[in-house]
């Protein structure tokens, strides 16, 4: 026989029964009392959320959610059920399941089409997946839901630029700046992501030293101020080096932490948010590739947001890998110490997302700075700076507080991309006239370069310039570059401009490249590499600040010194006399990537071996107490 129906009152009896083992934390008997009474009676929405509750005490994520969504099916204004969906949505977010958390997050949004959370969090999740075109739609929407927040056009901006639509991106931060005048983070990420990426670096610095005034205590800030110095060729070594050190000077060194003697492994710990297509990553992968396994155990800290095929690489390289987003800089200096890393290898300097107050811990007893950053960093608790005797000659170890350790070649390794096109013929023999090129970023950019560029062409009549990096696509900085070169007496009629593309077609676009030129104060790197691979010689100018001498060290690297100019007429000249000489620029062009292939610069065993004695060294001197100091390597 049938037992008699629960009545409603009976029903809500249960749960109530319920609400009170969950206060006792007698859980298993909350969830049977509640369900019996959901059971009797489905269409109570706070007995769904308060099943909800009970599951997410029992750590049942899923579980919850499924309640939190049944509430808000039957009234998608019950707050309470939609706090909880978008909780649950953030603890997997934070666990590191984004799949999970953009399915709850989806889901808020499905049963409440106005719940401002799911749709700004969404965004944010999506963005930190490099799926930004997805991103901004939301960020918009937010903003037509919420348009009196300033963070909806903040972010909006930050995705904005990512995608290299600068124009569009300085129009959300000024949105976001009149509802939120002199905000901080929106000023310096207006001057770093729009001005900065627009050559407008003076600019950028201007505006970033403006808000360090007013907000000092911030140590992004103070990154991005040090970092935007470097392009700014108005200022001198001196100046450069000593805001470095006024900012280390804030941290004061601390004690090493006690870490055994290597026995039988030396420990490395490599700490970058750069472990990805990026050029560290490509400068990483040769070592983490060829380090001898039998005397070193190697640890990658990545602080790294977007992950690519280039992080699944390096990731395979490594003996241990440790994901850092989601550590403070305390635990993730103590993790370090927990690790027992011997040396800890800084490969970010002041560039976004930089771990440098975790060095500021003194988190190894050892601590060095390499490939990531152009210089010293100012703090005291980094012992050593990796450079070579090109890119940091004799008399430059003043501008740093680190000691120096000179390579026996340069001061980073590289490896070419193994889907590089062949090198094209020399686009001068079929065109009839010359064509110089710079396939550097934005910031390198400045009204002086302009000047000498301009003089460059007007050395050798009926020449071009095709200038091609992400960003000039976009209208408004296309627009700003040519007026830039306008300014400095050359008619934009003879400019090309392209903007970003996927890599095998960037680099084929050498092929329509002569001569390069390389920007001033801060040279080219990778870019240097890649034209010398592509059969396109470099003219550089060299100078006094790390970042001036990338192109030096590479191409001396490839014997191919005399194209480092002495002064701004030898540029001129030097550019001038390759194009000049059409068969013998065809024949260095056809023998460049042989010649590069053979250099030092590619020989990744020779670098890593190197590498891991100037680790001995450090090591040594450590255990010696002698405290850093320069030291030159040397195969002789």
């Amino acid at each position: 026989m049938t037992p008699p129906p629960m009545t409603p009152h009976e029903a809500d009896g249960l749960h109530r029964q319920g609400l009170v083992a969950a206060q006792a934390g007698r859980f298993d008997e909350a969830l049977d009392r509640i369900g019996q009474a959901i059971a009797a009676y489905p269409s109570v929405p706070i007995w769904w959320a308060n099943y909800g509750l009970v599951m997410e005490s029992l750590g049942d994520v899923a579980g919850a959610a499924n309640a939190y969504a049944g509430a808000l099916n039957l009234d998608p204004s019950l707050e309470m059920a939609m706090d909880g969906l978008l909780t649950m949505a953030e603890a997997v977010r934070r666990a590191g399941d984004s799949a999970r958390a953009e399915a709850f997050f989806r889901r808020a949004i499905a049963l409440n089409p106005k719940t401002l959370a799911a749709v700004a969090n969404l965004g944010v999740l999506l963005r930190a997946q490099a799926r930004r075109t997805e991103a901004v739609t939301l960020y918009e929407r937010a903003g037509r839901l919420d348009p009196a927040n300033w963070a909806h056009p903040y972010n909006l901006g930050n995705a904005l630029a990512e995608m290299n639509r600068l124009g569009e991106a300085d129009d959300a931060y000024e949105a976001a700046l009149a509802l939120a005048p002199g905000r901080a983070e929106v000023r310096a990420n207006r001057a770093t992501r729009v001005l900065a990426m627009q050559g407008r670096a003076e600019e950028a610095l201007a505006e970033i030293d403006a808000v360090v005034a007013q907000h000092g205590n911030v140590d992004s800030l103070h990154a991005s101020r040090l970092y935007l110095m470097q392009y700014a060729p108005g200022l001198t070594m001196p100046a450069v080096a000593q805001a470095h050190a006024d900012w280390g000077a804030r941290y004061p060194d601390r004690p090493a932490p006690a870490v055994a003697a290597p026995a039988p492994k030396m420990r490395i710990g490599y700490v970058s948010p750069d472990f990805r297509a990026h050029p560290v990553g490509f400068f990483l992968e040769p070592v983490l590739a060829n380090h001898d396994r039998s005397a070193f155990e190697v640890v990658c800290y990545a602080n790294t947001a977007n992950p690519d095929w280039k992080t699944e690489r390096l990731m395979a390289h490594a003996d241990h890998w440790v994901w850092t987003t989601g550590l403070d800089d305390d635990a993730l200096a103590q993790r370090i110490q927990a690790d027992r890393i011997h040396i800890l290898v800084d490969l970010a300097g002041h560039t976004f997302g930089n771990r440098l107050p975790v060095f500021a811990r003194r988190a190894a007893p050892v601590q060095a700075t390499w490939a990531g950053y152009v210089g010293t960093t100012g703090l005291p608790a980094m012992d050593y700076l990796i450079s070579d005797s090109r890119q940091s000659p004799p008399g430059s170890d003043g501008w740093c507080i680190e000691g120096v350790v000179r390579m026996p070649d340069a001061y980073v390794p590289w490896a070419p991309p193994e889907d590089a096109p062949a090198v094209a013929p020399l686009p001068l023999a079929t065109r009839g006239h010359a064509t110089f090129g710079s396939f550097n970023a934005l910031p390198k950019l400045n009204a002086e370069v302009a000047a000498l560029w301009t003089r460059v062409l007007g050395a050798v009549p009926g020449s071009r310039l095709l200038l091609r990096t992400p960003g000039l696509d976009d209208a408004g900085t296309a627009a700003l570059t040519l007026a830039l070169f306008e300014r400095a007496g050359l008619d934009p009629a003879r400019v090309d401009l392209r903007g970003g593309a996927p890599h095998r077609e960037f680099l084929a676009g050498y092929g329509e490249v002569d001569v390069a030129l390389d920007p001033f104060p801060y040279s080219g790197g990778l870019t240097t590499l890649e034209a010398v691979w592509m059969g396109v010689p470099v003219v550089t100018l060299g100078g006094d600040r790390f970042c001036a001498r990338h192109s030096v060290t590479h191409l001396a690297s490839a014997g191919l010194s005399d194209l480092v100019a002495d002064g701004p007429d030898g540029y001129v000249a030097k550019a001038a006399a390759l194009v000049a000489d059409p068969a013998g620029l065809a024949a260095l062009r056809s023998g460049l990537r042989d010649r590069l292939a053979a250099s030092p610069a590619l020989d990744g065993v020779r670098f890593t071996r190197a590498l891991e004695a100037a680790f001995g060294v450090m090591w040594q001197r450590f255990q010696a107490g002698q405290g850093r100091a320069s030291f030159a390597l040397s195969f002789d």
